[in-house]
């Protein structure tokens, strides 16, 4: 029996401004996500729950809250595909992948100043397009899918933490 391709899937517009730090990519919106256009719309999604305990801030449930926390705190947020086939949710499904502009996406916001990759599969997909084209520091960090049950909420809390000095402004002492 010959496997499906999926359905070609068009990611979502960047969250970004001109204040914007850092850049947090993940791979494709889900299939929930994407209905409901909502970066980690998924429920079973940890993002939401890591991000906000990062950043001392509480829960936040309504999307447009969850994009003033994101502006706030300069952070913005994309995927590495623009487009891709996917029979379902899982990010192993993805065949087909196109990717974003990056390289023009950091050109227009110079004050981007590193990437964080969502996941194993974000950083391959950003390694195989962008790996030696973009100049910023790039760092992995363990990947908010509900997918990826292997560490507990608590510990991707801890891991993701690494994203704190980047969004901290350089000040001299002088």
């Amino acid at each position: 029996m010959k496997r499906s391709a999926g359905t070609v899937l068009r990611g979502l517009a960047p969250i970004i401004d001109e204040r914007s730090r850092i850049l947090i990519l993940g791979t494709m919106p889900g299939p929930v996500a994407l209905a409901r256009r909502q970066y980690y719309g998924f429920p079973g999604n940890h993002f939401w729950k890591v991000l906000p305990a990062v950043l001392g801030e509480p829960a936040v449930e309504a999307y447009p809250a969850r994009l003033e926390l994101l502006r706030r705190h300069h952070i913005a947020l994309w995927d590495v595909l623009k487009t891709c086939r996917r029979e379902g949710a899982l990010d192993a499904e993805i065949r087909d992948g196109v990717p974003n502009d990056l390289p023009a996406l950091i050109a227009a916001h110079p004050a981007i100043g590193a990437v964080f990759l969502n996941g194993r599969l974000a950083e391959r997909l950003y390694r195989r397009w962008f790996g030696g084209h973009l100049h910023l520091p790039v760092r992995t960090l363990p990947s908010t899918s509900p997918a990826h049950a292997s560490q507990s909420l608590d510990r991707k809390i801890d891991a993701w933490r690494a994203i704190l000095p980047a969004l901290t402004p350089y000040r001299p002492w002088c």
